[in-house]
Protein backbone atom coordinates (compact mmCIF):
# COMPACT_ATOMS: atom_id res chain seq x y z
CA UNK A 1 0.00 0.00 0.00
CA UNK A 2 1.33 3.12 -0.95
CA UNK A 3 0.68 6.13 1.79
CA UNK A 4 0.84 9.38 0.88
CA UNK A 5 0.39 12.97 2.77
CA UNK A 6 -1.52 15.79 1.02
CA UNK A 7 -2.94 18.50 2.04
CA UNK A 8 -5.85 20.56 0.54
CA UNK A 9 -6.13 21.53 -2.95
CA UNK A 10 -3.12 19.03 -3.39
CA UNK A 11 -3.36 16.12 -5.99
CA UNK A 12 -1.97 12.99 -7.13
CA UNK A 13 -2.69 10.99 -10.56
CA UNK A 14 -3.50 7.30 -11.03
CA UNK A 15 -2.00 5.66 -14.13
CA UNK A 16 -0.27 8.04 -16.46
CA UNK A 17 -2.50 8.67 -19.03
CA UNK A 18 -5.15 6.92 -17.75
CA UNK A 19 -6.57 10.11 -16.87
CA UNK A 20 -7.60 10.13 -13.17
CA UNK A 21 -6.89 12.86 -10.72
CA UNK A 22 -8.00 12.35 -7.31
CA UNK A 23 -7.79 16.33 -5.07
CA UNK A 24 -8.12 16.68 -1.38
CA UNK A 25 -11.45 19.41 -1.09
CA UNK A 26 -11.62 19.49 2.43
CA UNK A 27 -10.21 18.22 6.05
CA UNK A 28 -12.27 17.73 8.89
CA UNK A 29 -11.08 15.70 12.03
CA UNK A 30 -13.02 12.65 11.01
CA UNK A 31 -12.76 12.82 7.56
CA UNK A 32 -11.01 13.76 4.48
CA UNK A 33 -13.35 15.26 1.40
CA UNK A 34 -11.72 13.55 -1.73
CA UNK A 35 -12.77 14.88 -5.49
CA UNK A 36 -11.76 12.20 -8.18
CA UNK A 37 -11.76 13.61 -11.68
CA UNK A 38 -11.90 10.14 -14.19
CA UNK A 39 -12.52 9.52 -18.02
CA UNK A 40 -16.76 7.86 -18.04
CA UNK A 41 -15.57 4.22 -18.92
CA UNK A 42 -13.70 4.43 -15.28
CA UNK A 43 -16.12 3.63 -12.54
CA UNK A 44 -15.71 4.42 -9.16
CA UNK A 45 -16.92 2.95 -6.12
CA UNK A 46 -16.95 3.62 -2.63
CA UNK A 47 -15.74 0.30 -1.03
CA UNK A 48 -18.66 -0.52 1.25
CA UNK A 49 -21.31 -0.05 -1.66
CA UNK A 50 -18.93 -2.20 -3.95
CA UNK A 51 -19.27 -4.79 -1.59
CA UNK A 52 -22.91 -4.29 -0.79
CA UNK A 53 -23.14 -4.63 -4.32
CA UNK A 54 -21.06 -7.87 -4.86
CA UNK A 55 -22.62 -9.22 -2.02
CA UNK A 56 -25.99 -9.27 -3.34
CA UNK A 57 -25.29 -9.89 -6.63
CA UNK A 58 -23.39 -13.41 -5.34
CA UNK A 59 -26.61 -13.92 -3.33
CA UNK A 60 -28.69 -13.17 -6.35
CA UNK A 61 -26.71 -15.76 -8.01
CA UNK A 62 -26.97 -18.71 -5.26
CA UNK A 63 -29.33 -21.30 -5.64
CA UNK A 64 -30.77 -23.33 -2.71
CA UNK A 65 -31.33 -27.04 -2.42
CA UNK A 66 -34.76 -26.89 -2.44
CA UNK A 67 -34.76 -24.57 -5.66
CA UNK A 68 -32.71 -26.87 -7.35
CA UNK A 69 -34.75 -29.96 -6.49
CA UNK A 70 -37.55 -27.92 -7.59
CA UNK A 71 -36.14 -26.72 -11.03
CA UNK A 72 -34.87 -30.39 -11.63
CA UNK A 73 -38.51 -31.73 -11.13
CA UNK A 74 -40.11 -29.16 -13.53
CA UNK A 75 -37.43 -30.24 -15.80
CA UNK A 76 -38.00 -33.83 -15.78
CA UNK A 77 -41.81 -33.32 -16.12
CA UNK A 78 -41.31 -31.22 -19.49
CA UNK A 79 -38.77 -33.99 -20.91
Amino acid sequence: MLVLTRRKGESLVIGLGAGVEVTVLECGQAFVRLGIQAPREIEVWRKEILAEVTEANRAAASVSREDAAALETLLRKKG
